[in-house]
């Protein structure tokens, strides 16, 4: 939940901003009367508008704030303006701020980072171990899929469907079924490729981008690619308020991966912990999104 931290920081500056533009605004004003001079003091005064436009972008982020991240944690987090209008006293009006009061300020950043950051980890760390443990009680799983290709050079994305299969613990095939006919398949050590017209096998001990590819492939299914060994920095975090989905972000830290990929994101439910959508983002930008349905697993017996 860490991640709250940069929009309410920038929210906060926002809030300063428009306090600090309102505070000099009113140093401008004539004193009050029902006359021009006062009028002309309030309408023609471009920090009332500044003040204005820093509050109404502040609202629209608060917006977004209260509806992605727990109100527990969003609310709370409005104790930070406290921190930079602290600061902004000193840098704009030069007033003189005691030691206790920096004292109080930096009791108010550790008790913002102790609500934004534990309770988030052991949920993400707990999600984790859902995930894993799933993938590796998977004996089977049969599925449909839908492959969304996104190009910067084309204005329409390109859409394949099939079927996918998958057995412990290195045996995968992806079967597509439209626009064309066409079989991936990996199998321990050979990645077979067959179309209308001819079958092509490939020992990926001998290749290594088909080595890496199988090895990214068959460790998304079996789970490890979420353990964030050598292979991946992984960060995992709840998609939403109450938890019905959750994201792991994979970027890859060997460069074999990082020249096909420079991240990975899976979306999973909670509801069997297995990958429900496969996101990969290529260098240039170039991205395919791989839905996942009709998933039946068969579990390995105890």
């Amino acid at each position: 939940m860490y991640r709250v931290l940069p929009l309410v920081i920038l929210q906060c500056l926002l809030l300063t901003a428009g306090q600090v533009f309102l505070k000099f605004a009113l140093m401008r004003m004539a004193p009050f009367g029902w006359n021009r001079t006062f009028w002309s003091s309030v309408f023609l005064n471009w920090q009332f508008a500044a003040c204005g436009l820093c509050f109404l972008v502040a609202s629209l982020l608060w917006m977004y704030i209260v509806k992605t991240f727990p109100f527990s944690v969003a609310y709370p987090m409005v104790s930070m303006s406290f921190v930079v209008g602290m600061i902004a006293a000193v840098v704009f009006f030069h007033e003189q701020v005691s030691w206790t009061k920096w004292a109080g300020v930096l009791l108010i950043i550790a008790g913002c980072l102790l609500i934004a950051g534990p309770a988030q980890a052991q949920d993400a760390k707990a999600a984790r171990q859902h995930i894993v443990e799933a993938a590796q009680r998977m004996k089977t799983m049969q599925c449909d899929f839908v492959q969304t290709k996104h190009t910067k050079l084309l204005a329409d994305a390109s859409v394949s469907k099939g079927r996918l299969s998958y057995r412990q613990p290195d045996w995968l095939c992806w079967e597509y079924t439209s626009p064309t006919v066409h079989t991936f398949k990996i199998d321990g050590d050979k990645v077979l490729m067959s179309d209308s017209r001819r079958t092509r096998e490939v020992d990926i001990r001998r290749n290594r981008m088909y080595r890496e590819m199988a090895r990214l492939m068959t460790n998304i299914m079996s789970g490890q690619s979420l353990v964030g060994d050598q292979d991946f920095q992984v960060t995992l975090a709840a998609a939403d308020e109450k938890k019905t989905e959750w994201v792991a972000t994979l970027v890859p830290r060997r460069k074999e991966v990082r020249r096909m990929y420079a991240s990975i994101i899976l979306r999973v439910t909670p509801a069997q912990w297995i990958v429900r959508q496969v996101e990969l983002v290529e260098p240039k930008g170039d991205r395919t999104v791989i839905e996942l349905s009709n998933i039946k697993i068969e579990k390995l017996k105890n």
